[in-house]
């Protein structure tokens, strides 16, 4: 697990937020399949955007990319973020899918994380 890179803000907006499958199916050859939770509770799952200035070469976005790349090895490890659901605590996330960004002078970053 590592830290959210340094000097790039934390406000995340226009979060959309979901549950991670909890449920294990089996299947029998007759009879009719059962069900179990995986964990006793779900884990969430989030998508959220982060407005970064991308101005110079020291910008809260190339700040960000050198994070992403060099410490979260490209999404590989999980990392410390301010819980998303609202509670006065850090939690750990980790991605589950690569990054999208948009714009020019300021980027949108989207991200798709999921509780550890």
């Amino acid at each position: 697990m590592v830290q959210w890179a340094d000097g790039v803000n934390k406000k995340a907006y226009g979060m959309s937020i979901g549950e991670v499958d909890n449920i294990i199916y089996t299947e029998f050859e007759s009879g009719k399949a059962r069900t179990r939770k995986r964990n006793s509770i779900a884990k969430g799952r989030y998508s959220f955007l982060l407005l970064l200035d991308d101005l110079g070469h020291d910008s809260e976005y190339k700040k960000f990319l050198h994070w992403w790349k060099f410490t979260l090895q490209s999404g590989a490890q999980s990392f410390l973020f301010p819980n998303l659901d609202g509670k006065n605590e850090n939690t750990e996330y980790r991605v589950v899918e690569p990054f999208e960004a948009v714009g020019q002078r300021w980027k949108e970053v989207s991200l798709s994380v999921e509780e550890v």
